[in-house]
């Protein structure tokens, strides 16, 4: 009898995923990470963020916002991609779509590609005032913050569902925005993350920084899932989320190493040059 219910409680395990002790000491790294993140001496919590995310950015001061005099770790245009993409990942879990696997209806599409264009536009624009070109009009960083606003939206609209239909053996079959209706219910949340972005008040420099960070994070870990999952061929395996999170935080711990391989050869190439 001892050996038919340990066989049912392997059986179970097997069906639920990982054992919780595994699960509860992942989530202590978690909550480890983020302690040693903010505390550890040597450089302070910006510092760090700025090291984390400066291989994907310029971090140029004349693209940037100054909360309370400090620089955020990401330009203007990068802090308004990430907090949007951080802002609608939270959304959509709100909403409970983190497992839909449908790209948003055509019309939808239509209008987060505006956001993408805008932001291409805009960041074109500019880039030719940086190079001495000429532009269209004179770049400003509220304009930066957000055209990368609608541009983090539409990349999560887009990432999050493609992710989720590689992750799940069954899955969601809604799209992540279903309607122009649904995608208007985003538009608080960024006028939010605007103008609280625009105050630069000494209030919002962690927050800020702390949930773009995120933002870039999570997306590139998602980028890692469709990437993994598909080069791997091991799609559909997941059926909670259980089962998933040992492989979740793996590619968190990918993420953050590319990140931070990225911010090293950036700085290795800088410094080569100024030699």
């Amino acid at each position: 009898m001892r050996m038919a219910a340990t066989q049912a409680e392997r059986g179970g395990s097997a069906a639920g995923g990982p054992p919780w002790w595994l699960v509860a000491g992942l989530l202590a790294g978690y909550a480890l990470a983020l302690v040693g993140l903010a505390v550890l001496p040597g450089a302070t919590l910006i510092d760090r963020l700025r090291a984390l995310d400066g291989g994907i950015c310029a971090q140029m001061p004349g693209h940037s916002f100054f909360p309370g005099g400090e620089q955020l770790p990401l330009c203007a245009r990068n802090t308004g991609i990430y907090l949007g993409f951080a802002t609608t990942f939270v959304y959509l879990a709100a909403s409970r779509r983190l497992r839909v696997s449908r790209l948003p209806r055509l019309s939808v599409m239509i209008v987060l590609g505006l956001a993408i264009l805008l932001m291409a536009v805009d960041g074109f624009n500019s880039l030719f005032l940086d190079l001495g070109l000429p532009h269209l009009y004179q770049p400003a960083n509220w304009l930066r913050l957000l055209s990368g606003l609608g541009a983090g939206t539409a990349m999560a609209a887009v990432i999050m569902p493609t992710a989720s239909g590689l992750i799940w053996r069954t899955d969601d079959p809604r799209s992540s925005f279903d309607s122009l209706g649904e995608l208007a219910l985003m538009l608080p949340l960024l006028t939010i993350d605007f103008f609280v972005v625009l105050s630069v008040e000494p209030i919002i420099l962690y927050p800020v920084a702390i949930v773009s960070s995120a933002g870039l994070v999570i997306a590139v870990t998602l980028v890692n899932v469709v990437l993994g999952l598909g080069l791997t061929n091991q799609l559909g395996r997941f059926t909670t989320w259980r089962q998933f999170f040992p492989v979740f935080t793996g590619l968190v711990v990918l993420a953050v190493v590319e990140l931070m391989a990225l911010f090293l050869l950036k700085s290795s190439v800088m410094n080569a040059l100024m030699a």
